[in-house]
């Protein structure tokens, strides 16, 4: 009877106070939370949507610069795109040149004091073919020298000219070295190559060229011609040698 009455004693207690205390051991691993530490929502929304607040305008800017330079960026690839397009579209509108003729004459070679000398003329013929529908082209600042068997025989002015579309003109440059020093090797090949009538000659011309279509007109853009191991012997008026040309560049003779 003791027993119940000692379990009827617990059970009582056990009902007046529902939350006992807890141990010691578990008293220390609790965590005490004070609502004070817990801040305060309204002031937390009050600080971020605050506009005048450092972080705001740190953001607003970064989001302007960076809209900036995309625009900058974006502005940029525009120009490329559109400058890269123009600049296709006038290299294929540059003139086709052929080479119709090329004569060698008058050469001497002289030797004094054991040294050689050469006096030799050189001359071409151009052909300058504008294959556009309507664009005009207008030659300017033109220089031109001639090589024969990789000597320098002399470089020359030719006066400009326009050229209208579909049109073809043809042009002389004349080139003359007098009393060149040469060494006995190029000597003798040009000797050689001048008898047989078969000498090979390298034409190299600079100057600008302009455009005008209708309304338009682009002037002074540099371009170049290039007409390489053109052999004398060999020009056939049915298929003559085509020379290369390049817009855009900026060698000087």
């Amino acid at each position: 009877m003791a027993g119940f009455a000692g379990a009827s004693s617990s059970q009582q207690q056990h009902l007046q106070n529902p939350n006992p205390p807890l141990p010691q051991h578990q008293q220390q691993r609790t965590k005490r939370v004070a609502f004070s530490e817990i801040p305060d929502k309204r002031t937390m929304y009050e600080d971020i949507q605050d506009p005048n607040s450092k972080g705001h305008r740190s953001c607003r800017c970064f989001t302007c610069c960076a809209w900036i330079c995309i625009s900058v960026t974006a502005f940029l690839i525009i120009i490329f795109v559109l400058g890269f397009v123009a600049v296709g579209i006038l290299r294929s509108s540059l003139p086709h040149i052929n080479v119709l003729k090329v004569h060698s004459s008058n050469i001497s070679i002289s030797e004094s004091s054991r040294q050689k000398f050469l006096t030799m003329e050189i001359s071409v013929k151009l052909e300058f073919e504008n294959e556009n529908d309507k664009m005009s082209l207008n030659y300017e600042k033109l220089r031109v020298e001639i090589k024969a068997e990789n000597v320098r025989i002399g470089h020359t002015a030719i006066p400009g000219f326009f050229q209208r579309s579909g049109n073809e003109t043809k042009i002389d440059v004349n080139t003359t070295t007098t009393n060149t020093r040469i060494d006995d090797a190029n000597a003798e090949i040009l000797k050689l190559r001048y008898r047989q009538k078969a000498m090979l000659v390298d034409l190299f011309m600079t100057g600008d060229v302009g455009f005008s279509f209708g309304g338009l007109k682009i002037k002074g853009l540099p371009f170049e011609v290039n007409c390489q191991k053109v052999n004398e012997a060999y020009i056939k008026s049915d298929d003559p040698p085509k020379c290369y040309t390049k817009l855009l560049s900026f060698r000087g003779l």
